[in-house]
């Protein structure tokens, strides 16, 4: 408001001379300036308006801070208008519209939440331990009412995918397990291969894909330097190919980020190996794209990062959209990530970049195209719709005072964004609903 009221006293001031000094009667000169002046301030207040884009809004709702302080989120569920913040101790679930409590649900006596499964058709798996013990429960949870639906013991679930609607897959110890997902009755094992282990999984309705890394390159010899593989298996558990990721040393990281396509992160130990985005053929494994982390132009500063918010279930200011890999990045020694990338995971090259007004928060696929929340400073935060294929905002809605910070995760329904941060005190609520535009 006040840079709207100093541009509309100086377009006043220049109206009024430029009136005042034309040719022609006194009085009608005169009247002629004060229109322009009586016109100018609510005319500038329009033109600044829309140069600075759409109203803001505020939010519509924020939960409550954490009790005790120090408790953290460790993933996050969506199922249609409920949101679900998954803590060590406990899941709390809102409405999206109203922030209203729908449920909550404590994990078991002396037990913490270890593992989480993403969620799908209202169900969503999770795995207990007494910290710093590994798991050695797996439970199912109904996240429509809060219900646990069953639970087992003797599963150690480091981690915890969902092959469709009807079926679990654990990475159980040393050996994938999958698990009935309404009755965890028991449906499928698959070992590593001999002298192998695995160290990160993913599922989808179409396949189960996991890192496997192997202490020498040929473990029926033991020679050769490590290597790392790929593997894919169908959704009943047999087994549909593997492929070598290139690597030679043990990998710091390995997360697969999408599995249609397989899109896998790696970074190997020590100095010149790969620290790269890959992407495979689906069909068979075969290698179609290596998307560097570090390039000339550009740092996709949001994957250079090994700790992302959320343990259980990462979030990072990075996605897999169609396919696309849509990823913030910095130029090269700044420290904000103030562009958002597109390559394609096809051929690797970059499909289009976008600079944004401020730093990028967070990267969410959807069905329509990449969310992208943005800090702009101020207590003021937009979250972009991009198109898929440019890159350009389809749709905006700028937020204040929603004291966004860190990664946090960001949901959306058909009236509501819904952001939920790692940490939940006073100052960054645990959970906070949106108007869209």
């Amino acid at each position: 408001m006040l840079a709207t009221g100093i541009v509309g006293v100086f377009v006043a001031i220049a109206l009024f001379i430029a009136a005042f000094l034309s040719e022609g009667p006194k009085k009608g000169r005169l009247i002629a300036a004060v229109l322009c002046c009586a016109l100018a301030v609510p005319g500038s207040a329009l033109a600044f308006g829309r140069l600075q884009g759409p109203p803001s809004v505020s939010p519509a709702w924020s939960a409550p801070a954490d009790q005790p302080a120090q408790t953290v989120a460790v993933a996050v569920w969506q199922d249609g208008e409920t949101v679900v913040r998954a803590r060590a101790d406990r899941f709390d679930a809102y409405r999206a519209r109203t922030g209203e409590s729908a449920w909550t649900l404590d994990a078991p006596p002396r037990k913490s939440v270890c593992a989480v499964s993403p969620a799908v058709d209202g169900l969503a798996a999770v795995g207990y331990g007494s910290a710093p013990a590994p798991c050695d429960q797996l439970a199912a949870v109904d996240l429509r009412t809060g219900r646990e639906l069953w639970r087992k013991d003797g599963v150690r679930p480091s981690a915890i995918e969902l092959a469709g609607p009807a079926t679990l897959v654990a990475l159980d110890g040393d050996q994938l397990a999958a698990f009935g997902l309404r009755d965890g009755a028991p449906a499928w094992t698959a070992a590593p291969t001999a002298g192998c282990g695995f160290r990160a999984l993913s599922a989808s309705a179409a396949r189960v894909v996991a890192v496997e890394y192997c202490a020498t390159a040929d473990p029926a010899t033991a020679t050769g330097t490590g290597a790392t593989w790929l593997r894919a298996f169908a959704p009943t558990g047999a087994a549909q190919w593997r492929t070598n990721l290139g690597a030679e040393n043990e990998p710091a990281t390995a997360a697969v980020l999408a599995v249609d396509p397989p899109t896998v992160r790696l970074t190997e130990r020590g100095n010149r190996g790969i620290d790269a985005v890959l992407s495979f053929a689906a069909v068979d494994g075969a290698p179609r794209a290596t998307i560097p982390v570090s390039s000339a132009d550009y740092e996709l500063t949001s994957l250079q990062k090994l700790y992302a918010s959320f343990r259980l279930r990462p979030v990072r200011p990075a996605a897999v959209v169609g396919d696309l890999l849509v990823a913030a990045a910095a130029r090269p020694g700044e420290l904000n990530s103030e562009f958002v990338v597109a390559h394609s995971l096809t051929d690797g090259s970059r499909a289009w970049e976008r600079k944004v007004d401020g730093q990028v928060l967070a990267v969410t696929a959807a069905p329509d195209g990449p969310l992208v929340a943005v800090e702009r400073g101020r207590n003021l935060d937009v979250v972009h719709r991009l198109a898929g294929a440019d890159g350009r905002t389809v749709e905006r809605t700028d937020l204040r005072k929603a004291s966004l910070y860190g990664t946090p995760w960001l949901g959306r329904t058909d009236d509501r964004y819904v952001f939920v941060q790692e940490n939940g005190t006073t100052y960054s609520q645990p959970a906070l609903g949106v108007p869209r535009h």
